[in-house]
């Protein structure tokens, strides 16, 4: 049986090598940095901001110019359709449908304990 693996000659071992030590290394980097980013984001949440809103907002600034644009058209045409179907499109308007159905449901009835029922007969 013969040795048919693959051989490197001349540099190719230490230049393989070099290349996988430094792509090891670059994924260690990338892990600190996520650690780092997560690290972020807790302290983000802890202050009370929205990290949904942090990431869209970066997201956008971020982004060229196109991007933001046809971004932008996207939600004026979802203001548009919002309005249409009878959606409110402002965050007071929002807030007095919110209340108003939160009035319109019904208490619970009140519930009887067994004590009470036994009580009764």
């Amino acid at each position: 049986m013969s040795d048919d693996r693959p051989a490197l000659g001349g540099n190719a071992e230490a230049e393989l090598k070099r290349r996988i030590e430094r792509r090891i290394k670059l994924l260690d980097d990338v892990a600190e940095l996520q650690e780092e980013l997560k690290g972020f984001k807790s302290e983000d949440k802890s202050d009370g901001f929205t990290e949904k809103a942090i990431s869209d907002a970066v997201k956008m600034r971020r982004a060229d110019a196109d991007k933001v644009l046809a971004t932008l058209m996207l939600e004026a045409e979802i203001d548009v359709y919002r309005r249409v179907a009878g959606v409110p499109t402002e965050i007071e308007a929002a807030q007095e449908a919110a209340a108003a159905e939160a009035e319109a449901i019904p208490e619970p009835k009140e519930r009887r304990r067994r004590a009470d029922i036994e009580d009764v007969d």
